[in-house]
């Protein structure tokens, strides 16, 4: 069987990877092709044969890591048969003639005349036959499809989970810990956030996605036969969660190329809806990012330098209108990560004086090495009260590592 092309046509916006699956278009058996490519590897040349896709006609269905793309038949030969006609034939007509005979005349003898007819043939005419086409009807995607939610083990014994209670703070006024934390930070192993399993599928509508920008909500739904059916607060209770967890708003994250997003499960316009909440360790760049949460993995490398986002030691710049979460993951208490106005150090091993920026200046938490650092330039219009340059740094370091420059009027 020779090969068939699958192309992808125009990359869409918030679809990373995609899988693509082919089929014979009669029964139904999909059978994966390519796992996880991206839009720079179309157009997909295959061999049907090579996956037991052996018919003339074969269906594909590309399906994108935050929903379903595309699907479509595509005849690897023509389908409208050559019809074979027999001609009419043409006898060959022999007629043997009439015989006239020789007369010899005996005496008082009589002769006795034999005459051989003409033949009429008998023509035979062989009708033109007259081809069937078969037609296969183009298969429907599935209704609605499995977001893949990140599970992780945590605690002693090691508890899988993957449905949270949100973000709480833990260990003494001021401190904070977060599901991101949990998840970028090797050296936490339980942290004070209720966490669970959850004890059902979380399907979204084939071809929406996941939602991108904030409030806007996607149904979750559960498959019933042919259809699916978007579940009610009082199913999902019942169906999905602990008693715990019941009618609160949860948090889950989901996995990408591009980073872990945070997204909340909650009752929206009559029925139970993911939305979208915030970023674990990435900056999606939305087009309007106004009241999104943009999380900033920090780590310290073997060099004692601040790494955010894998880039070691940028000058951070921070748009008005967000709140910004840095998870910070180090060693100990002697690699603090200090936010401040000012970097001539004391006896105190902090930024001097009053240089250390706090809760009045819209930061939270400023001195994490194992927890989260909040700083708010939506409600608390971060850098509230300062008026000169701000920096980061190490407390046992002399001297500032990096500058913050605020983009927009806050």
């Amino acid at each position: 069987m020779p090969s068939i092309t699958i192309d992808l046509g125009s990359e869409i916006t918030n679809i990373s990877t995609y899988d693509v699956f082919i089929s014979n278009c009669d029964p139904i058996s999909w059978q994966l092709v390519a796992d996880d490519i991206t839009y720079s590897e179309f157009p997909l040349v295959i061999n049907p044969d090579g996956f037991g896709v052996t018919e003339d006609c074969v269906q594909y269905y590309i399906s994108g890591d935050t929903g379903c793309e595309c699907n479509g038949t595509i005849y690897v030969a023509s389908p409208t048969p050559t019809p074979t006609t027999t001609p009419s034939v043409t006898p060959t007509i022999t007629t043997t003639p009439s015989v006239t005979p020789s007369i010899t005349t005996t005496p008082s003898v009589t002769p006795t005349l034999t005459t051989t007819p003409s033949i009429t043939p008998t023509i035979s005419d062989t009708p033109t036959p007259t081809p069937t086409i078969s037609v296969t009807p183009t298969q429907t995607p599935p209704p609605c499809e499995e977001v893949n939610i990140q599970t992780l083990s945590i605690g002693s014994p090691l508890q899988d989970v993957n449905v949270f209670l949100g973000y709480m703070p833990t260990d003494g006024s001021g401190a904070y810990q977060s599901i991101c934390d949990l998840l970028l930070c090797d050296s936490i192993s339980n942290i004070g956030i209720g966490s669970g399993l959850i004890e059902c599928t979380i399907s979204i509508p084939t071809m929406s996605g996941l939602p991108t920008t904030v409030g806007e909500c996607v149904e979750i739904q559960y498959p019933s036969g042919l259809e699916c059916i978007t579940y009610s607060q009082t199913q999902f209770n019942e169906v999905c969660v602990g008693p715990a967890f019941a009618s609160q708003e949860l948090y889950i994250i989901v996995p990408s190329e591009l980073g872990n997003t945070v997204y909340t499960l909650s009752e929206c316009n009559g029925g139970m809806a993911i939305q979208l909440y915030g970023t674990c360790d990435h900056d999606p760049q939305l087009s309007d990012p106004t009241g999104l949460i943009v999380g900033v993995n920090v780590q310290l490398n073997e060099n004692g330098q601040w790494v955010f986002n894998g880039e070691v030691e940028p000058t951070l710049q921070l748009d008005c209108g967000i709140e910004y979460h840095f998870h910070v993951c180090s060693s100990g208490s002697t690699t603090q990560l200090w936010f401040a106005d000012n970097y001539e150090l004391s006896s105190e091993s902090t930024p001097n004086g009053n240089d250390a920026l706090n809760s009045s200046n819209g930061l939270d938490n400023n001195g994490a090495w194992n927890s989260t650092i909040v700083v708010d330039t939506v409600g608390s219009g971060f850098p509230s009260g300062i008026t000169g340059t701000l920096w980061y740094g190490t407390n046992d370091v002399q001297g500032a590592a990096g500058q913050i420059q605020i983009i927009g009027g806050c």
